[in-house]
């Protein structure tokens, strides 16, 4: 039988309802964990159906109040964002945000709970190294990525995430791009080539173009040149370089880097030391640059 119990992470401090009938969940100040178990492989059905039946028993109900889940969609890589309607007879009081992980095992009443949950473990010195990098160098946050060029989370990462962060925060933050390759010796020879790209300028835009494009290179590997063509690079150069693996041994202290910085799988990302595993959504690493931010 299924059990209705989660592990809480920023459990409910109390309910406010305002002057003009609306509902907020408060959380994450102060945190309790209560742990029981749980059955796995839920369906997204089945965790719609345990958060509100959770919900309603231990907070709604006894307030003469009815949650009523009305989307879920998937939030990051592990996680299900799930709108919640709050409901006194007819009546709609306001709509809450809640997450639970996909296993059923967790149920987070704020994103900013997953900020918090980071921000108590150590922080992890990590070094820029000599790699490529962009925004401001004396910035207070720094930004590390640790990345697979054909690593599709990656791509979601650097072509959906970073360029709200870069967009938002400019001058305020230095995002520095390091090699982490783990999808053998393609993901190895792609990263060898943004970097042979980088010789002539060329870096952030090949890069690019490699996330924009890693189902085609990576059955592929002679677009690498045809992609160094269409960005007008020298591809006597180019090929020289690519060829001659100046690079292989400088992406591989990469990888030798992130491992001894406790980096399992990517994109792992540190902000100012702070680990952030998957590409998890723009909110959770906006939560983390502003409270740096703060310091």
């Amino acid at each position: 039988m299924q059990k209705e119990h989660f592990i809480i992470i920023g459990l409910v401090i109390g309910i406010a309802i305002g002057g003009i009938g609306g509902y907020s969940l408060k959380s994450c100040k102060t945190p309790e964990i209560t742990s029981c178990p749980v059955a796995k492989g839920l369906s997204e059905d089945e965790v719609g159906n345990k958060v509100s039946t959770y919900i309603n028993k231990k907070f709604l109900h006894p307030q003469g109040m009815e949650g009523k889940i009305t989307t879920i969609s998937p939030y990051g890589e592990n996680l299900y964002k799930l709108d919640l309607e709050i409901l006194m007879g007819t009546q709609v009081l306001g709509k809450e945000v809640v997450y639970a992980t996909k296993d059923g095992e967790l149920l987070v009443l704020s994103a900013k709970c997953l900020v918090n949950m980071s921000e108590k473990a150590p922080r992890v010195n990590v070094s820029i190294d000599d790699d490529p990098s962009k925004g401001n160098k004396n910035a207070k946050v720094v930004i590390i990525e640790f990345s697979d060029y054909a690593c599709p989370y990656c791509a979601k990462f650097e072509l959906q995430i970073l360029p709200m962060i870069m967009e938002e925060y400019g001058n305020e933050v230095l995002f520095v791009f390091r090699d982490f390759p783990v999808h053998g010796g393609n993901s190895l020879k792609a990263a060898e080539a943004a970097n042979c790209a980088g010789e002539q300028g060329k870096f952030w835009e090949y890069h690019e173009l490699l996330f924009e494009k890693q189902n085609e290179w990576y059955s592929n590997l002679s677009m690498l040149e045809t992609y160094a063509s269409e960005l007008g690079l020298d591809i006597a150069k180019f090929n020289k370089c690519l060829n001659s693996r100046k690079y292989e041994e400088e992406v591989l202290k990469d990888r030798q880097d992130g491992i001894k910085a406790g980096v399992t799988g990517t994109p792992t990302i540190f902000i100012n030391g702070r680990i952030i595993e998957g590409a998890q959504p723009y909110e959770v690493f906006k939560e983390v640059i502003d409270d740096e931010l703060e310091k």
